[in-house]
C-alpha cells in the first residue's frame, strides 16, 4: 500500500512541477533531457555500476522493453507539455490519467488475465463520470485541442502499460535495469531533440529538469512495486483517479484554475468511486 500512496504523490508532482515549468524554462526539450538524465544518474545508483548491463537471463526482454517504454515515455511528456500550455494542468491531467487508467486496465484484463468484481467495474465506471464531469469546463472551444488531448491519453495509456508488461514478461530482478534502459533511451530523443532545436540549457531547464526527473523515477520505481502485490484491475483505477484529485486541488490552489460545479461533484464521486475499487 505504501507502494502505490508514493507512487499517487509523485505522479502529481510530476504534473504540477511540468506546470510550474510553464513560462519559466523556455528550453522544453533540454527539461525533459534534464529530467531524463536525473532519471537515469538515480537508476544507476539503485542498480549499481556493476550491474548495468548484468549477464543474466531476462536481460534481453528487459533491455527491449525498456527501449520500447522510454519512447512512450519520451512522448507521453512531449504531449503532456503540449496540452498543458493550451488546456491548463488539470485537463490536461485528467486525460492523462484517462489514458493511464483506462489502456492499462484494457490490456491487463485482455492479455494477462485479470478479472474485476462487480464492486470495482462499477467503481471503474464511476471513474469514468467524474472524468467527463472534470473535464466539463464550460468553456466553449474547450475541445480544440482533442487531437493533442488523445494523443497525450493513448501514450500516457501506453507507458503505464508497459509496466504491467514487465512485470508479467520482463524478471522482477532487473526492474531497476528496466528503468535505467526506459529512460536512457528516452534521454537520447530527448537530448537529440533539443540538439537540433538548438535549445541552450539554463538554469531554469537545468532545475525543472531535476525535479521533474526525481519525480518521474520515483513514480515508476514505486509503481513497479506496486504491480507486484496489487490487482492491476485495483491499482490502476485507484491510482488514476486519486492523481486527478490532488492534480485537480493543486490546480484550484496554486494555480488559481476554477472549477464549476460539476466538477466539486465529481471529487465525491472519485472518493466513492476508489472505495468501491478497492473492495
Amino acid at each position: 500500500m505504501l507502494s502505490m500512496i508514493m507512487t499517487i504523490l509523485c505522479s502529481a508532482l510530476l504534473s504540477i512541477f511540468m506546470r510550474m515549468s510553464e513560462g519559466k524554462a523556455k528550453g522544453k526539450m533540454t527539461v525533459l533531457a534534464a529530467n531524463y538524465l536525473t532519471c537515469i544518474l538515480l537508476a544507476a545508483g539503485f542498480a549499481g555500476p556493476s550491474e548495468l548491463f548484468p549477464e543474466t537471463e531476462g536481460f534481453s526482454i528487459t533491455l527491449l522493453l525498456g527501449i520500447i517504454t522510454g519512447v512512450f515515455y519520451m512522448l507521453a511528456l512531449v504531449f503532456n507539455q503540449k496540452s498543458i500550455a493550451k488546456n491548463g494542468v488539470v485537463l490536461s491531467s485528467v486525460f492523462a490519467k484517462v489514458g493511464s487508467l483506462l489502456v492499462p486496465l484494457v490490456v491487463s484484463i485482455s492479455f494477462f488475465g485479470a478479472v474485476p468484481s462487480v464492486y470495482q467495474l462499477v467503481g471503474a465506471v464511476m471513474s469514468l463520470v467524474s472524468i467527463v464531469l472534470i473535464c466539463d469546463n464550460g468553456k466553449k472551444g474547450v475541445w480544440a485541442s482533442v487531437g493533442v488531448l488523445f494523443t497525450l491519453l493513448m501514450v500516457e495509456g501506453m507507458a503505464s502499460a508497459m509496466g504491467k508488461v514487465f512485470d508479467a514478461e520482463g524478471t522482477a530482478a532487473l526492474a531497476d535495469q528496466y528503468l535505467l534502459y526506459t529512460f536512457g533511451s528516452a534521454f537520447l530523443i530527448s537530448a537529440a531533440a533539443a540538439l537540433v532545436k538548438k535549445e541552450k540549457p539554463g538554469l531554469q531547464e537545468m532545475l525543472f529538469g531535476v525535479l521533474i526527473g526525481v519525480s518521474n523515477f520515483f513514480a515508476s520505481r514505486f509503481m513497479l512495486q506496486a504491480l507486484q502485490a496489487i490487482n492491476p484491475v485495483i491499482f490502476y483505477p485507484t491510482r488514476g483517479v486519486l492523481v486527478i484529485l490532488l492534480i485537480t486541488l493543486a490546480g484550484v490552489l496554486l494555480f488559481r484554475e476554477k472549477l464549476r460545479k460539476k466538477q466539486w461533484i465529481a471529487m465525491g464521486l472519485i472518493l466513492l468511486s476508489v472505495a468501491l475499487l478497492n473492495v
